[in-house]
């Protein structure tokens, strides 16, 4: 019998022991949690709460009031935007752009959790990469990060009925130029063939490095038809019904399928022209497309012979027949909206622009940025009274992370407290809202 509540003792005291060690466990993770977790707690559990009570949705289709974007007269009756953004197309400025616009109306964008919330990955969407869901009561607005053209998913997050949907397209050429440069693979084949060699050597042993296209085989990739790649091209190309089929046809097919989604292309050639359409086709006000020149390659220009051009044509096949359908089509626009109006409103735009600029920046000093880029010094001007040359200059990769905190909260506010870069964007938000309820925004 005694020994008997001695093993019993030994039990409970074991048990009791392990029992410590668990707490003691779960103590610590609750402590690295709380230090390392960027957002509050109180943050997660109103967020849980807000699920658990139907105020957030998933079911991203049903109609609900839109937020309107714009007061200005409009020639379309789409009032939300898909654009699909594609690489070394000027993307960078134009992002900023529509954040920004997004900002001062408290506009829902689609965005995916994830430390890679500026790449969009709609097939995802219902597994690792939720959505944030807009506002309770709200639709999506405005989608513009990084990711293929997914337009089956793309239908039933933005609706084409209520949604226009736009891309940009640049010279193959200067694109490709562009795109050889940023993504590494200039610096690689310098490295291989040596300091000395020319632009036209070092183009040429790249493409070389490739196979050339055909009805077999055709190179999409970061710097090979990149617009391709970014449009959808690999997915829709291996569709049963083009099996068999040459190149050209499936380019043809491909060409016609990019025609019937897309409202508007944007040519990254003819900037100001573009948002001036895009613009008109929104409904926006002139002061709604202002942009600055975010990254500006700080290399010098190098000029390319004919010779190379044409070899990067040739591997750009499917690129240069995008560029070529859509820059004719782009002329259609124009006639669309008018040829006098579109060139008084290019003009006025320029204007505004530059002066603009003048204020935004102190053009007699340039400072270093990210990816080899030169921008020049902002003033105290754009620093205190107009924020929005600060912001516009802010890396989109940042403001796609304050983006992301304003739709997280509940009244679409501004970023939580921190100490990294984008929560030190808190005042500026502050201020851009403030000055646009108020009517009292600068240009």
């Amino acid at each position: 019998m005694v020994a008997k509540e001695q093993s019993t003792w030994r039990y409970f005291t074991v048990s009791s022991r392990f029992r410590k060690v668990l707490l003691l466990l779960f103590m610590v993770t609750l402590l690295v949690a709380f230090l390392y977790v960027p957002r509050p707690v109180q943050y997660h559990i109103n967020y849980i709460r807000r699920i658990v009570h139907g105020e957030i949705r998933t079911d991203y289709t049903q109609p609900h009031i839109e937020i309107q974007s714009h007061d200005a007269e409009t020639t379309t009756t789409k009032k939300n935007f898909m654009f699909i953004k594609t690489h070394k197309c000027g993307t960078s400025s134009l992002v900023n752009v529509f954040y920004l616009l997004g900002v001062r109306r408290k506009l829902n964008f689609v965005i995916q959790r994830g430390d890679r919330s500026h790449n969009i990955q709609l097939e995802m969407a219902n597994g690792s990469r939720p959505l944030l869901a807009p506002r309770p009561g709200t639709v999506y607005n405005m989608q513009c990060q990084h990711g293929t053209f997914r337009p089956n998913i793309e239908h039933t997050i933005m609706p084409k009925e209520t949604s226009l949907y736009s891309t940009i397209v640049r010279s193959p050429v200067s694109q490709f130029k562009s795109a050889f440069s940023f993504f590494g693979a200039e610096g690689k084949v310098k490295k291989k063939l040596g300091s000395q060699a020319t632009i036209d050597e070092l183009i040429a042993n790249y493409l070389n490095s490739h196979p050339p296209p055909d009805d077999n085989h055709v190179t999409t990739s970061l710097i090979i038809n990149s617009i391709a790649n970014d449009l959808g091209w690999t997915s829709f190309s291996n569709r049963p019904e083009l099996e068999g089929s040459t190149l050209q046809e499936k380019i043809d097919a491909f060409i016609q399928h990019l025609d019937s989604e897309m409202d508007f292309v944007m040519i990254t050639d003819r900037m100001d022209e573009s948002l001036v359409l895009l613009k008109e086709y929104l409904g926006w006000n002139i002061t709604d497309i202002m942009y600055l020149n975010r990254m500006v390659s700080s290399k010098p220009k190098v000029s390319m012979s004919d010779e190379t051009k044409a070899k990067i044509l040739q591997y750009q096949v499917i690129d240069r027949q995008i560029f070529d359908h859509f820059n004719a089509s782009f002329e259609r626009h124009i006639d669309k909206i008018g040829r006098e109006k579109v060139s008084s409103l290019v003009k006025q735009f320029r204007e505004m622009r530059e002066a603009f600029e003048n204020k935004c920046f102190n053009k007699n000093k340039t400072v270093k940025g990210p990816y080899n880029s030169i921008s020049w010094e902002i003033t105290d001007y754009g620093k205190n009274v107009n924020v929005a040359c600060t912001f516009l200059q802010t890396r989109d990769v940042i403001l796609t992370k304050v983006i992301t905190q304003l739709q997280l909260s509940q009244d679409y506010t501004v970023p939580i407290n921190g100490s990294s870069k984008p929560y030190l964007l808190k005042p500026i938000v502050m201020k851009l809202q403030r000055d646009f309820a108020n009517n009292a925004d600068p240009v």
